[in-house]
């Protein structure tokens, strides 16, 4: 197992930055790494009660080639990420902390940091601080939120730009990180991409203007910017009203039929990473948000057609909640 042994004096930059709700203590020696991340920051009301640290020295003397493809180790408690020799990340989920060694070349990469590093973090540090990662998308209408959820190829990212052009606004559409404030459920969202494979092109033809590329998982896709691409809202935070499960099918139409929490519960809990025994606290923590989202109203959505006829089929399904709350 790679280690990361950091001298704290020659750290001299540091400031509180803001990720899905989560405050990370920055200390680094690039003023410039400093001030990029903090353009990634995003400040909210809803804040989680544990902190992060991230500790991250930029070596000045490192080579220029470009960074490698990402590598990830584990045991127990520690998992390291390296993306080449230059570039090793050492997260320690018991302590919340992130260590790295870093080139410059990877200290001056905007897209690296706000589409992989920040996510990542996320996703290994998350149940330590409170923040629970899980595999659906989010939107949200007049301050309830929509989260829809579904296996891998149901379809979340084409729907979640068709329900932005229906009027909502985006928070997520792959990853959304759940906590719990006051004894109420807040939805955070991060500045990562949206991915949307090359199919996705038959039903929004505006993505042929993008050249698709290699994802980290191997994959081919479009990964755009959904404020850039569609001129979509984007929402932060908000607080879930619905679960919806998405199945698709081969004859058009749509179906919604309400679920049970059990199945809820049995769904959400396949779909977040094991926890070592070393984080039993933080893992009573996550059960307990587990068990808020799988107690929302939840309802299964069988559809076939486009992914605009879904979502206007959702618009009405949310409008007809609202006008039933307030009746």
């Amino acid at each position: 197992m790679t280690s990361v042994s950091i001298d704290q004096t020659i750290l001299p930059h540091g400031r509180d930055l803001y990720f899905a709700g989560a405050v990370c203590d920055l200390r680094t020696n690039s003023f410039e790494l400093s001030s990029l991340l903090s353009h990634l920051s995003t400040p909210t009301n809803h804040l989680v009660g544990n902190r992060f640290s991230m500790r991250v020295v930029v070596n000045e003397s490192s080579s220029l080639k470009p960074m490698g493809e990402p590598h990830f180790r584990g045991l127990h408690h520690v998992v390291t990420a390296s993306f080449g020799g230059d570039n090793i990340f050492v997260f320690d989920i018991l302590r919340r902390t992130l260590s790295a060694s870093i080139s410059t070349v990877a200290a001056e990469d905007f897209r690296f940091w706000k589409e992989k590093l920040i996510p990542i973090s996320l996703g290994i540090l998350g149940a330590a601080i409170g923040v629970v990662p899980m595999h659906c998308a989010c939107l949200e209408s007049d301050g309830d939120g929509l989260l829809i959820a579904g296996l891998s190829g149901a379809g979340k990212s084409t729907l979640s730009i068709a329900l932005s052009q229906e009027g909502f606004n985006y928070v997520s559409d792959d990853w959304t990180y759940l906590s719990r404030r006051h004894g109420s459920l807040v939805a955070h969202g991060t500045s990562a991409p949206v991915k949307l494979l090359p199919d996705a092109a038959g039903h929004f033809p505006n993505l042929t203007r993008y050249n698709l590329q290699t994802s980290m998982n191997g994959e081919l896709a479009y990964e755009i910017d959904i404020t850039e691409t569609f001129g979509a809202r984007i929402e932060r935070t908000c607080e879930p009203r619905w679960l919806m499960f998405l199945e698709r099918k081969q004859q058009p139409g749509a179906k919604l039929t309400p679920m049970a929490s059990g199945k809820a519960r049995s769904y959400l809990d396949s779909s977040v990473e094991r926890l070592p025994v070393q984080l039993s606290e933080a893992s009573a923590v996550r059960n307990l948000t587990i068990e808020d989202v799988s107690r929302l109203p939840c309802w299964l959505l069988q559809y076939g057609g486009t992914p605009q006829f879904a979502a206007q089929h959702l618009r009405e399904f949310v409008a007809s909640r609202k006008q039933e709350a307030f009746a």
